[in-house]
């Protein structure tokens, strides 16, 4: 963001400060004029479809706890031709009178001004954006459905004949888009086949009551198809609420991003996550490799992979400097270890702990992810310990595998049990894994004491007995000395071949089985795939 760029946010800014002050006013004036002892005002939230409340005046002004109300309420709803910005709960009826209209007007017209505002500081109006491609003779029936969907959702919608006018549109990385076919048969769906299947977004289709096109659907990876005959805006509205956290978190580039959390501090998940991308960086040369620590307490990484105890720049410097570039970044805080593998270390100072908290770290960060996933094939984050802050709970989202580290004492399994909790609640369950670290420790419980306490299933009990990884202090306390990775200096250690046993399991890579005898000679003229 450029300095004029800069300047107008902070101007746009200001001046919804003033729309907000001035809506308040001519709240306060609506209370006084309709000789009500107060009101209640509820904004429209188009992400979820339900109406929040937001506050409570008085004739004087001032805002109040919110009322309970005992007999009748009435709302005044608050909108622009079909776009809803909330509506005003009052307890009794009032009289129409020329002059509360024209102040309820002034009052509409504030709300689409601050809407406007709020387009340009968020440089979106809604999280995606919905197309409608549709046959001719289904035309009338798409105008229907674009004025539907832009009243339910407050998002832009498209109508057009062709998707292909919108390709540059759909590649943009700043927003997400749902698709929305509307065929009388399967010609149009044929003749974008190739389209469809270079997107990577929410595509519906709704056509004809005919397994041949349904099934021909499903073999493009278009999970809903809807029939015509049967069609409701609510079947819509559904998919797209269900699969909005999906939608807004998927993935453009094919690449992978694994976040490692520990239940707990000093639990081994800067260890794993080390170790673990040091060993995919070495089994997939071919592959370009980041690791970025996001502890929020003072980073250890550094030492490990720059060998720096006091590095000049860290993830903050590098966030704040400047969009993805390989030469720039190199100067500000990203660090090459080796051809393919590259890390950005974490935090030094405590003040900066509050500061990765902000939303303007958060969303420059999330830029940083997206835009270095064009260079990057895995990038694999350290979490640090697990909680539910701002900045966590955003990334939980965003990975494609979220490793949870625990160990088996009963306080951990306690503490896991609460966050697993949290993550099902938040619709994470299928991204988690658990790694077992120290499992053969003293005082450790049993697998099946653990999976009783967390009350899983036969599936999640088989997943959280296959990623364990027993104690192995002798090597890992070794390199920890001397500040090594025990994935180059400890290649034989226990702890060594079952992290990288599990990524091979994963399905991160797959080694080739060499012969007993006579095998190295061949094996170099051998390439994993």
């Amino acid at each position: 963001m450029d300095l004029n760029e800069y300047q107008k946010k902070m101007e746009a800014s200001e001046l919804k400060k003033t729309l907000n002050n001035q809506i308040l006013e001519l709240l306060e004036l609506f209370v006084d004029l309709s000789d009500l002892d107060y009101l209640s005002f509820y904004k429209f939230d188009y992400e979820y479809n339900v109406f929040d409340y937001e506050y409570s005046l008085n004739k004087d002004g001032d805002k109040i706890d919110k009322p309970e109300h005992f007999g009748k309420t009435y709302r005044i709803k608050i909108k622009k031709d079909k776009l809803i910005y909330g509506y005003i709960l009052i307890d009794r009826r009032i009289k129409s009178k020329k002059i509360l209209k024209r102040l309820l007007n002034k009052i509409k017209k504030h709300f689409h001004e601050k809407k406007q505002l709020e387009k340009k500081l968020l440089d979106s109006d809604a999280s995606f954006n919905i197309y409608v491609v549709y046959d001719e003779e289904l035309k009338a029936f798409s105008d229907n459905l674009k004025s539907g969907l832009k009243a339910l959702f407050n998002t832009e919608v498209i109508s057009t004949k062709d998707i292909a006018l919108y390709s540059s549109q759909l590649k943009g990385k700043d927003t997400k888009h749902i698709i929305i076919y509307l065929v009388e048969d399967q010609n149009k769906i044929v003749q974008d086949e190739q389209i469809i299947k270079g997107l990577n977004e929410l595509i519906i289709v709704i056509g004809p009551n005919d397994h041949s096109i349904s099934m021909y659907c499903g073999k493009l990876g278009i999970e809903n198809y809807i029939s015509i005959n049967e069609f409701k805006a609510e079947n819509i509205k559904s998919i797209i609420l269900d699969t909005r956290k999906e939608l807004l978190t998927k993935n453009k580039y094919g690449n992978k991003i694994i976040g490692i959390t520990g239940i707990t501090g000093g639990i081994g998940s800067t260890t794993i996550s080390m170790n673990a991308c040091d060993l995919l960086s070495t089994n997939l040369p071919e592959k370009n490799i980041l690791y970025i620590d996001l502890s929020n307490t003072k980073a250890i990484s550094n030492l490990f992979l720059e060998g720096n105890p006091l590095p000049e720049k860290t993830i903050v410097d590098l966030i704040n400097s400047s969009e993805f570039n390989i030469e720039s970044n190199l100067e500000n805080g990203l660090i090459k270890r080796k051809e393919n593998f590259y890390c950005i270390t974490g935090i030094q100072k405590h003040i900066d702990k509050e500061y990765i908290e902000r939303d303007v770290f958060i969303e420059k960060l999330l830029e940083y992810i997206s835009s270095s996933s064009d260079y990057f094939n895995f990038i694999v984050i350290d979490l640090g310990e697990a909680d539910a802050s701002n900045l966590k709970s955003t990334l939980y989202d965003v990975v494609n595998d979220l490793w949870v580290i625990t160990e088996m004492s009963l306080p951990h399994t306690s503490k896991l049990k609460t966050f697993y909790s949290l993550l099902k609640r938040a619709g994470l369950k299928d991204k988690t894994s658990f790694v077992i670290n120290r499992f053969d420790s003293k005082n450790a419980i049993s697998i099946s004491d653990a999976t009783s306490i967390l009350n899983m299933n036969d599936d999640e009990k088989k997943l959280f007995n296959e990623m364990k990884i027993p104690n192995d202090y002798e090597d890992l306390g070794s390199c920890w000395n001397y500040c090594k990775l025990a994935s180059e200096h400890a290649k034989n250690s226990i702890f060594v071949k079952k992290l990288d046993s599990i990524l091979e399991n994963k399905g991160f890579y797959k080694k080739e089985k060499k012969s007993e005898t006579k095998s190295s000679l061949f094996s170099f003229f051998k390439k994993s795939k």
